[in-house]
């Protein structure tokens, strides 16, 4: 603190003048924040002048340094080198000893060394001058060669050394040492034409062998010249990569110097560096020469240096550090003289200025005593400047200078105005300077604010800020979505939801190859459980199978460029925990679905290979289809962006979610066709078209089980809506109590669930002891019909006769004594309707050519061993048909337009057909379908439907129960009669 004090309280007398005021005012002026365009202004190397005996001009400059420091101005001070004193000869060199390094160009490093600008911060990051160190290693080079050839005459060059150095020239003329690895190499070659021929002796194809090893072949290339520098360097600096030797290859300030590519400039550089230094033929080259090849030199390091300055500042950067540094850089030189290097310093930047026409950010302020004065007006080759800096001349005020010396600046770069060192500011400075107030310090310099945003701070904080948002991001999207991709990257078309029941469902739409059960294992369509493999047939086929055979499928049809439709299938594909069975069903409709897909796409299949392709989207409802809100928003998302996309098959379990779904798709101008649902007031929708009975045919229906007797006391079992709103109990029992026409004696049973059927059962019988019940009809899902015939029997009711009506969800169960089947008290007798009878399709030899049972056998290893298990239910033989109808009828669009007959340019995918064509189409379609005559012509869209579908009657008495069901009446679709059964209406 003794010493900084006494400096500071100098720096602020000289401060208090008025020159010194004045030149405070300036250095304010020149180094104000200027972060948008510091770039484009002019800073003059400025030259304070000791114009008296008495004045000290370095005071001034040591002044402004401390000003400059106290406002965080970029700056360094310099103090100029020892002059070197006389050669032995007695000439006066100028700087220019042999074997030493010129000053000026001591003084210029200086200004470039590493670190040599200490209150730089890395906020910008710290100044670097990759030119520099360029030409730098440039003299390296030639004091390495003239340390060796002293050695060992004639053992090398410069440009060998730099060659060495910087492994850039052309490689060839020095041996190439190969790596050890490179042996490696040559086995991995061998290895790859051994496999070639052994892919010849295999047959295999040729054509695939070659570009494989092309490639391979390729890639060790590119590795083996990525690992030698020799081999890329120089490639990479000829197309700009490597800018600092592109810099020096194609900068025009070397090309004036008359030699053609880079290696002919490099050693036009290292001959002058070696004039420069006098390290060879010292004597015989001549002080002149030395002087000469030192400023050239010295030019060209000083272009080095400004170039790598500008770059700095550069504002489209990577780190945007020009306009994180708005202020210009800022060199104090104090006592320059001819001798110290300092005066041709100046020349050489005004020089390289005038020659480039470049702004550089560097304002330069240098003095010079009065006792040199001379010497720089001789270096300069001009006259002193003309008057001084006086506080009573307001004419000869700084500012004035300066705004003269910008006027003149354009024109005096001219060389025809032989106006000498043009960027010099010369301000000679007189001893008449009274003593004035005290000037305010000056502000202090700041980085614009905005510019911490795009800072290292600011990008932890936002790695920071990513990690813990991407990381609460991921765990949201993983928690929602059902497949995501690259962490942020979701399948918007499938969603998790939690159940009524606890358990997590994957719901939505199955694209991009998601599978809707999470788990190792799958549901089987024989009811159990497996994992997934594409050797199962028959009840081994797993749901997760199905879909990989769908999505094989797709990606078939898509890879065809052939025309295409698109055909969601709604269904209940997963389950709460424990109750996976009751998603079979839907299993065995997505198989049909799939076997229509494979017919109408494959001839080899059994199919017709119809021009119109089928690509089938799988569409997951959720159990009890409580989330059908949510698969009829992915439908309609996927039918706005895909045009292909031509109606929905499926929504088979007639909820109070289902039923909005449906009723919102149909509004949108989606096409409905359902294999399964039997409700009576969708038949009303103008876009629904069911291919199963109502609910009221399967009563009317059922009044046959009573061979035209009256009912006798009723028990209508049949289960609440629920929480899923489940419509299908109440409105069949309904039906069933005006068709049976039961009596005011008779019961209407409701229960809630598997859990309470069997109580309220029991207890049901048990009070009707007196009075016992001849008949039941259950109204229920076929996984509570086991409940009900143990409550029957259990509480008293089977004890005596009793027959037991049911609707189509008792087709889906299996009488008998195995582990999954029902078994039936002796006294009961069992009727039920089904909509399809596998015996009435097979009659007379029908599945040998029935396209259904052809496909059934041929993609899905069903035989006439397994059609009792698998296709009693009519689950997947009815959704055959479904699926076949939709494509029907858009093959028929497609063939009304003629498509086909202009080519596949004129109908890229299906654009053409339209889910609108499809609904045109649907009203006329009539064709022979697996189950009978699909005919939607009579349809009329009112509640009950048109009773034209197919419906049978079968009966299953407890003391038969080991034989084949007996149907006792029934219908083929179309209203046709199934053979050999009289008619059930």
């Amino acid at each position: 603190m003794s010493v900084t004090e006494p400096a500071r309280a100098m720096g602020e007398e000289i401060l208090s003048t008025g020159v010194g005021r004045e030149l405070l005012e300036r250095l304010d002026e020149w180094t104000r924040a200027h972060p948008w365009r510091l770039g484009g202004q002019a800073f003059p190397l400025v030259v304070l002048e000791s114009a008296d005996a008495g004045v000290d001009a370095g005071a001034y400059v040591d002044a402004l340094a401390q000003a400059a420091a106290a406002a965080d101005i970029p700056h360094l001070v310099l103090s100029s080198p020892d002059a070197p004193e006389r050669a032995a000869d007695g000439e006066d060199q100028g700087g220019a000893v042999p074997g030493r390094t010129p000053p000026g160009i001591t003084l210029l490093d200086s200004l470039s060394k590493p670190g040599a600008w200490p209150e730089n911060g890395p906020a910008a990051g710290r100044y670097r001058f990759p030119r520099s160190d360029l030409v730098r290693s440039c003299e390296e080079a030639v004091r390495s060669a003239a340390e060796k050839n002293r050695e060992r005459p004639a053992s090398t060059t410069p440009t060998e050394e730099w060659s060495d150095a910087a492994v850039l020239l052309p490689w060839t003329r020095r041996p190439l040492t190969a790596p050890v690895w490179w042996s490696t190499v040559i086995v991995l070659v061998a290895a790859i034409f051994g496999g070639i021929a052994q892919g010849v002796a295999d047959k295999t194809r040729i054509g695939t062998l070659l570009a494989v090893c092309c490639v391979l072949l390729a890639a060790v290339a590119l590795a083996a010249g990525l690992s030698n520098r020799r081999i890329w360097l120089p490639i990479l600096s000829r197309v700009g990569f490597g800018t600092r030797y592109r810099w020096l290859a194609a900068s025009s300030f070397f090309a004036v110097q008359g030699s053609r590519g880079f290696g002919g400039r490099l050693n036009s550089q290292l001959e002058q560096i070696n004039d420069a230094l006098g390290i060879e033929s010292a004597r015989s080259a001549g002080a002149r020469k030395r002087e000469k090849a030192a400023k050239s030199w010295l030019q060209t390091k000083t272009f080095a240096f400004l170039e790598d300055l500008r770059a700095r500042h550069r504002k489209l950067s990577f780190t945007l550090r020009g306009f994180k540094r708005p202020v210009p850089s800022v060199v104090f030189l104090r006592d320059i003289t001819r001798r110290n290097g300092g005066a041709e310093l100046l020349v050489a930047m005004s020089d390289v200025r005038s020659r480039r026409s470049e702004l550089h950010p560097l304002l330069v302020i240098a003095s010079v005593d009065h006792a040199h004065r001379a010497d720089i007006d001789d270096l300069l080759g001009a006259a002193p400047a003309a008057g001084s800096l006086s506080s009573g001349k307001r004419s000869e005020t700084l500012k004035k200078r300066y705004e003269d010396w910008i006027k003149s600046l354009a024109g005096a770069q001219g060389p025809s105005t032989q106006v000498t060192s043009p960027w010099l500011l010369r301000l000679p400075i007189t001893a008449d300077n009274p003593a004035d107030a005290t000037p305010p310090p000056l502000k202090p310099r700041t980085r614009p604010r905005w510019t911490w945003l795009w800072s290292g701070r600011s990008l932890l904080a936002l790695l920071a800020a990513l990690a813990v948002g991407g990381s609460y991001l991921h765990a949201q999207l993983t928690s929602t979505h059902c497949s995501v991709h690259a962490l942020f990257f979701a399948n918007t078309d499938t969603q998790l939801r939690r159940d009524a029941a606890g358990s997590r469902e994957c719901v939505g739409i199955a694209t991009e190859g998601v599978r809707f059960e999470q788990g190792p294992l799958s549901t089987t369509l024989g009811g159990g459980s497996a994992k997934p493999d594409a050797a199962h047939t028959a009840d081994q086929i797993t749901l997760a199978d199905l879909e990989n055979r769908i999505a094989a499928e797709n990606a078939w049809v898509l890879a065809g460029h052939r025309p295409y439709v698109t055909i969601l299938y709604v269904g209940m594909m997963t389950a709460a925990n424990g109750q996976e069975n009751s998603t079979v069903s839907t299993i065995r409709q997505l198989a049909g679905a799939y076997l229509a897909q494979r017919g109408n796409n494959r001839a080899q299949a059994g199919g017709g290979d119809d021009p119109l392709k089928i690509r089938l989207l799988a569409v997951n409802a959720g159990q009890d289809m409580a989330f059908s809100k949510i698969a009829a928003d992915r439908i309609l998302a996927m039918a706005r962006r895909d045009r292909t996309v031509v109606g929905v098959v499926g929504l088979g379990r007639n909820t109070a979610e289902s039923q909005k779904a449906i009723r919102r798709l149909s509004a949108a101008g989606l096409a409905v066709v359902n294999p399964v649902n039997s409700s009576d007031t969708l038949r009303a929708l103008p876009q629904f078209y069911g291919l199963a009975a109502t609910d009221n045919d399967e009563a009317v229906v059922a009044r046959k089980a009573l061979g035209g007797k009256r009912a006798g006391r009723t028990l209508i079992v049949y289960r609440s809506p629920g929480v899923e709103g489940n419509d299908y109990g109440a409105e069949l029992a309904e039906d069933a109590r005006r068709a049976l026409a039961v009596g005011r004696s008779s019961t209407m049973l409701r229960y809630d669930g598997i859990d309470d059927i069997g109580a309220k059962v029991r207890a049901a019988c048990r009070n009707s002891a007196g009075d016992p019940y001849t008949l039941v009809y259950f109204a229920g899902r076929t996984e509570d019909l086991g409940g009900l015939i143990n409550a029957l029997r259990d509480g008293g009711c089977a004890d005596r006769e009793l027959t037991v009506l049911g609707g189509d969800e008792v087709s889906r169960s299996r009488f008998g004594t195995g582990r999954t089947d029902v078994l039936l008290p002796r006294s009961m007798t069992v009727y039920y309707t089904t909509f399809t009878y596998p015996p009435n399709l097979v009659a007379g030899n029908r599945d040998t050519d029935n396209p259904f049972f052809v496909l059934a056998r041929n993609e899905l290893g069903i035989g006439p061993e397994q059609r009792s298990a698998l296709l009693a239910d009519g689950q997947m033989i009815m959704s055959y048909d479904s699926t076949s109808a939709l494509a029907q009828a858009a093959e028929r669009a497609f063939g009304t337009l003629d498509l086909a007959a202009h080519g596949a340019a004129r109908a890229p995918g299906s654009a053409s057909v339209t889910s609108g064509s499809v609904l045109l189409t649907l009203p006329n379609l009539s064709y022979q379908g697996a189950t009978g005559l699909i005919d939607f012509t009579h349809d009329q869209h009112v509640r009950g439907g048109s009773g034209r579908r197919a419906l049978t009657l079968v009966k299953v008495t407890g003391r038969d129960l080991g034989a084949t069901p007996k149907a006792v009446c029934g219908q083929l679709a179309g209203g046709r009669p199934a053979p050999g059964l009289p008619a059930c209406q």
